[in-house]
């Protein structure tokens, strides 16, 4: 596309697998059709009838092609498959890629950064600094990239805000699409959709004022779209 414009894509869509372990046989609590978020709420809901319970997620992760091809959120290692071969339907070799944007350090969204062991591995210093220790990369990239400060370019186009709340040092990608201004979130905005559309959390939320004041500075940059890291895509105001 012409100029710092990017084109984006959800190359693997967010989603989450909710079940319980009972007398030896797993017992599945999705429906067909069901976005993210609302299996996330059955998880809550199952927490206290099912003492052996778990829920398998993973984020969207995000292609922006422009001046630089960039992978944001990779996902979990055992989401290769169809990541590359997403990639490849879109005509994208994982050697065309430039950088891979981590939102943050947490497993779900690093480690699949091993199938692009040429690109710059993007993250905040603060994250990389602190977390670290407990949720490795999955590999030591080779090309790594730590971010400082409150916001800054991360490439022609594309923009970095920190938003703590979610983790210390997690931030939000801001790029120019043909929609306006995209932003991708990670697990920033989030859990619930209607958390952010109504700028409310409830009172015992973990990290409340955080996210709160970090929410508020994502809505300072006008969003056209955001993509939170395990929800649909949302047009701010519009639900």
């Amino acid at each position: 596309m012409p100029g710092n414009i990017y084109r984006w894509d959800i190359v693997v869509p967010a989603q989450r697998y909710v079940f319980a372990v009972e007398g030896g046989r797993v017992l599945e609590f999705n429906e067909p059709g069901d976005e993210s978020f609302h299996r996330f709420a059955r998880y809550q809901e199952i927490k206290s009838r099912h003492p052996v319970h778990g829920m398998i997620v993973w984020p969207n992760t995000v292609l922006l092609r422009g001046p630089l091809t960039v992978v944001v959120d990779p996902g979990l290692v055992t989401q290769g498959p169809p990541l590359l071969l997403a990639l490849e339907r879109l005509g994208v070799d994982p050697e065309d890629v430039d950088l891979v944007i981590n939102t943050h350090h947490h497993v779900d969204h690093t480690h699949a950064n091993v199938y692009f062991p040429g690109a710059t591995c993007v993250m905040h210093k603060w994250e990389y600094n602190r977390y670290t220790a407990e949720y490795r990369l999955g590999f030591e990239p080779p090309n790594l990239r730590l971010l400082e400060g409150e916001t800054g370019e991360i490439g022609p186009g594309l923009r970095f805000l920190l938003t703590p709340g979610h983790t210390a040092g997690s931030i939000c990608v801001a790029a120019r699409v043909a929609e306006g201004t995209l932003v991708v979130a990670g697990d920033t905005v989030g859990p619930l959709p209607e958390y952010f559309d109504r700028m409310k959390l409830p009172d015992t939320f973990p990290e409340r004022a955080a996210l709160l004041e970090s929410w508020w500075k994502i809505r300072d940059l006008q969003p056209d779209v955001i993509i939170p890291g395990h929800n649909p895509p949302m047009v701010p105001g519009e639900r």
